[in-house]
Parts: structure tokens; sequence; C-alpha cells
């Protein structure tokens, strides 16, 4: 990771949709009277989304695109025979990318806050617990693309599973619009998911818009979220070596 750190500082770049939609906000706000949406300022969309950009870098996962191709090439036939489940090998290149990621990423923050004007809150306690529920995200994340990747043994590509999987993640997480200002039907349903609290409640929580009670119930569902998927993830993992019929298998 630390060898390719360019190539990290380029798909950091290439994820702006919420700095596209930063710029969208703002300027409606501008132009809104009082210069306000729903007790939203120009100044405070741009520290949301900032926010929401900060920390959807921190959710990267790219696993279910490699899954997809060992499958499908065969080039997981070696990893069975190691006596370490092959999961620990993808979470321990995602966790140094992270480690890569980390400097140029507080750096580009730092330049987006001067030229935006955001202004991140000033309780201490909101940056503890948005990277714990970062952190907590991430797993969920990692888990829920893990099986998505594990499809691959019954189909040619699972990549689809996963393009579809990601609009759900971006809409729900809040990277289009705070989820505030979803309709009441959308936000009924995605408090039953592990979206909002992976990427809009830790944005939320920098934002100073969230307490941290919200917070410690926030991390409870995605502590649920998290048992489940790690039994799925089990569970396609186990029928799906059955299916498995690469040379060497």
């Amino acid at each position: 990771m630390a060898e390719y750190r360019a190539e990290v500082v380029i798909w950091m770049l290439s994820g702006t949709l919420s700095l596209v939609m930063m710029l969208v906000w703002m300027a409606q706000a501008a132009a809104a009277p009082g210069g306000q949406i729903r007790g939203y300022s120009a100044p405070e969309f741009a520290t949301y989304f900032l926010s929401t950009w900060l920390v959807s870098q921190l959710l990267v996962v790219w696993v279910s695109h490699e899954l997809d191709f060992q499958i499908r090439q065969g080039t997981l036939s070696p990893q069975l025979l190691r006596p370490v489940d092959p999961m620990w090998l993808h979470v321990a290149s995602h966790v140094a990318e992270r480690l890569v990621r980390i400097v140029p990423l507080l750096a580009l923050v730092g330049v987006f806050t001067w030229l935006s004007g955001a202004s991140f809150t000033r309780e201490w306690w909101a940056y503890p617990a948005a990277l714990g529920l970062a952190a907590l995200g991430f797993s969920v994340r990692f888990l829920y693309e893990y099986a998505i990747g594990l499809l691959a043994f019954w189909t040619e590509s699972s990549a689809s599973f996963q393009e579809v999987v990601w609009l759900v993640y971006a809409a729900l997480g809040g990277m289009f619009a705070p989820l505030a200002f979803y309709p009441d039907w959308v936000q009924c349903v995605a408090v039953w998911t592990p979206f909002p609290y992976m990427l809009g409640l830790p944005a939320q929580l920098l934002a100073g818009k969230a307490t941290l009670a919200q917070a410690g119930r926030g991390a409870l569902v995605l502590l649920v979220w998290l048992a489940v998927f790690w039994v799925v993830r089990l569970i396609v993992w186990r029928i799906g070596l059955r299916k498995y019929g690469a040379v060497g298998a």
C-alpha cells in the first residue's frame, strides 16, 4: 500500500460525490430566503458534506471486486491451502490502506475546509465518537461486501449486486442530502438499516448536529448488524466453497 500511495490519493479524489453535493446545496442555501434550507446555512452544508466525504473515505471497501476476480480466475485456490481464513488477508490490506490514506486525507480536509468555510464542532467527544462509529461502519460494510463478492461462486460477476447496494448505502447514508430531508417513509425505512449510522450519523457528529446519546444508539444498531453480517458471510462462504471448482481447489 505504501508503494502505491499515489494511487491511493487518486482513488480518494475520485470519490467526489459528497463534494459535488456540497456545492449544489450551498448554492441552494445561498439563494434561499434567509440563506437557509431547513436550518442549514451554506457553511453548515459545507461542514456536513465535507464530514460525509471524510467518513466515506474511511469506509472505502473493495473486497467484493477482489473476491469476484479470485473466484472466477481460480486464484483463490492457493489461499485455501493456508491455515488462515482468506478474509483476514483482505482485512489486513484494507487496514494498511487506511494507514497510508490518513495523512493525505487530513491534508485534503484542511484544504477543503479553508475553501468552503466549513466549521467543525468544538465538542471534543464528537471526534472519538465519530471515529468509533466509522470503525463499526467499516466492519459492517466490509462483511456485507465480502458476502456480495462471494456471490461469484454462483454468478459470472457479482459487481452488479455491489453497485445496487452502493446506491442504497449512498442514499440512506446521507450522501445526497441529510436524512432529515427525505420523506418520512424513507426515514422510517432507513432507521432499520445500518447505513445512516455508518455514514450520516458520524458526519452529523462532526458537524455538531448529533448528540452523544444518538451516537450510542447508533453504535448498538451497528453492533447488531455486525453480528448479522458475520453470520451471513460465514454461511455464504461455507456453501460457496462446496460450489467452487477451480483448478487446484
